[in-house]
């Protein structure tokens, strides 16, 4: 069985997408209903829970103060040469409201 295929939510990618939180701000992979991957320059854990705003350069959609809680991280060396280290973080969406939820959709669908 694929990743697509065990996915409950489909995954869109994002290429101008940032998460900002209180580590820093980070690149969007991707998002879905559930969820949103993102990758960062650090080495340090995140907390299990913690608010993330999604800020979309294209369109200008600020979504603000989305509950997150960590579901996995990937840290992953792709320059050797250099010290710095890219950590994948994959995060599920908490007891979003309803306002939530459609704002997560305008931006999904934009």
């Amino acid at each position: 069985m694929n990743v697509l295929n065990r996915r409950k939510q489909q995954r869109h990618e994002f290429t101008d997408t940032v998460t900002i939180c209180p580590q820093g701000v980070s690149q969007v992979v991707d998002i879905s209903s559930g969820g949103i991957s993102f990758k960062c320059r650090c080495k340090q854990c995140y907390e299990k829970r913690w608010v993330v705003d999604i800020v979309d350069s294209i369109s200008g959609i600020h979504l603000q103060e989305f509950p997150v809680e960590k579901v996995w991280e990937s840290v992953e060396d792709k320059k050797k040469y250099t010290p710095i280290l890219t950590t994948t973080v994959g995060v599920k969406f908490k007891s979003l409201s309803f306002q939530q939820r459609l704002a997560l959709y305008e931006l999904i669908y934009r």
